[in-house]
């Protein structure tokens, strides 16, 4: 078995039946399972799912009781065979071609990670989103990998689990499993970046490989009062694992951007559904304010010169302003901040978020 597609699914009676197609329509020499895990759906999904496995017995359906996305992809990796593994969300489709040609390059470059670009659809609308370049990333590498790092770990990049092909055998030896989601937010980054902090062989392959559906709810789509919470429990589930690897030095590369990009995430995501309210974003300036594992990382050495090898100088100079103002627990001046310049924030994530 070379490569185990993992969907977990929820009440995706709707859809379910199409993301499965789209991997059947496979018809490659190397053999693939999927692997479908009903998160204990209420609706017809599982029935459905075993309907389509009487026609094609690559498709293996699996009940859990509802525990999350997190857990249910946890579980798949625990049953699947395949050398390598892909997941893929119940409301979305694959192109197994271009999946065929990660499997290749996998095969050829003895890579860990390939990952590929990927398009966002709404109904009848799609968009391509391009990968910052193509080849191998590294951080010790020769200056075209060291470069190509930089750029992709400020992106979204890093971000998703589905536009990627993991090699089952790094992930088993490292232990890397997925976080419970209802207990942090970006589960698929932390989980990227534990990844990370293993040093696997990561390469990057800039073709569409994958169809993401944005037009229905999500968590980033949606109001999330308790963002800063979540954020805060994953920043502190990271920290604690490279703490207990002994390489969090190793990684403040990636992890001082990502703490400054959830922190201002997380004052200004919630904006759009609650309208801006000074009360709440000093609440959540406070609660990273108040972080230990906050403000023993900032103030590491090499912390602020990390921020200033972003590709962006805009983005290097305002969140080397944020980590100055949470160092100095200035929560009112963050507040006053976030709260008067939220009309340019908008406009910047809407161009940048993918």
């Amino acid at each position: 078995m070379e490569i185990s597609f993992i969907i977990p699914v929820f009440n995706g009676e709707n859809s379910i039946e199409k993301s499965i197609g789209s991997i059947l329509k496979w018809n490659r020499e190397p053999k693939i399972e999927i692997l479908v895990i009903d998160d204990g759906s209420t609706d017809g999904t599982l029935s459905l799912c075993k309907e389509i496995a009487k026609t094609d017995a690559r498709v293996k359906p699996f009940t859990i009781e509802n525990s999350g996305q997190s857990i249910a992809r946890n579980y798949g990796m625990k049953q699947c065979m395949g050398k390598y593994i892909y997941f893929v969300d119940a409301d979305d489709q694959v192109d197994t071609e271009e999946i065929f040609h990660m499997w290749e390059i996998a095969e050829k470059e003895k890579a860990d990670v390939v990952m590929g670009s990927y398009f966002r659809v709404n109904g009848v609308q799609s968009e391509r989103i391009h990968l910052a370049g193509e080849g191998f990333i590294s951080r010790s590498g020769n200056t075209t990998e060291q470069a190509l790092y930089h750029k992709v770990k400020t992106e979204s990049s890093f971000g998703y689990v589905w536009n990627k092909l993991y090699k089952k055998e790094f992930l088993d030896k490292n232990n890397l499993q997925m976080d419970d989601i209802r207990k942090v937010y970006m589960e698929d980054q932390l989980f990227n970046l534990k990844v990370w902090s293993k040093s696997p062989i990561w390469y990057c392959y800039d073709k569409p490989v994958y169809f993401y559906e944005i037009g229905n709810v999500s968590t980033t789509r949606k109001a999330e009062p308790q963002i800063h919470i979540k954020n805060l429990t994953m920043i502190d589930s990271l920290i604690a694992y490279l703490d207990a690897n002994r390489n969090l030095e190793e990684n403040l590369d990636v992890l001082i951007p990502l703490i400054m990009r959830t922190f201002c995430w997380s004052l200004v995501k919630n904006i759009e559904y609650e309208g801006k309210n000074a009360a709440k974003i000093k609440e959540r300036a406070k609660a990273y304010i108040a972080s230990e594992n906050i403000q023993r990382v900032i103030r590491m050495k090499g912390a602020v010169k990390v921020l200033w090898r972003l590709p962006s100088f805009l983005q290097a100079a305002f969140y080397s302003g944020c980590m100055v103002l949470i160092r100095l627990k200035w929560s009112g001046l963050v507040t006053a901040l976030f709260y008067s310049t939220y009309p340019i924030m908008k406009k910047y994530i809407f161009s940048v978020l993918k």
